[in-house]
């Protein structure tokens, strides 16, 4: 199973976009995700995120729950990467459960290229917001999305 989780709410005052932290609200919000899906999140083997602050934050809120879970930082996962460098490093980490904490717009490119095989309008994905797909290795169209 991979898990694709867009960071917390973020504030805006920050002297860069890599250093934009989470809000309180952001926070808050992860951690009652987190407890929602305790369950699937549970079996993740490993974590990737971007080391972008705000996706380094909420990676740690996920670690917490699951601090066996390998944690590795892996910027083809950055809000400006290309979707082919993003499928790169899921090709290079694969695990059988696998999270990775990413931002808008990649997480939006990435659901419906694995789910759909197409890339059009990223998908409106909200901060803190998981998306399990179930697949054997991550392709074009590969995905079935899952509810968790």
């Amino acid at each position: 199973m991979l898990i694709l989780m867009r960071h917390g709410e973020a504030s805006w005052k920050a002297s860069s976009d890599q250093e934009r932290i989470l809000t309180d609200a952001g926070v808050a919000y992860v951690d009652r995700q987190i407890a929602h899906y305790q369950q699937s999140l549970l079996t993740v083997e490993k974590i990737i995120s971007s080391s972008y602050v705000r996706a380094k934050q909420t990676a740690s809120q996920v670690h917490n729950l699951i601090p066996e879970a390998q944690w590795v930082l892996d910027d083809r996962w950055s809000p400006d990467a290309p979707l082919s460098d993003a499928i790169a490093a899921l090709e290079e980490h694969w695990v059988d459960n696998l999270l990775v904490v990413t931002h808008q717009p990649l997480i939006g490119y990435a659901v419906p290229f694995l789910a759909e095989g197409v890339v059009h309008t990223p998908e409106p994905l909200l901060p803190g917001q998981l998306v399990a797909l179930d697949l054997l290795w991550p392709a074009s169209a590969s995905a079935i999305r899952l509810s968790l």
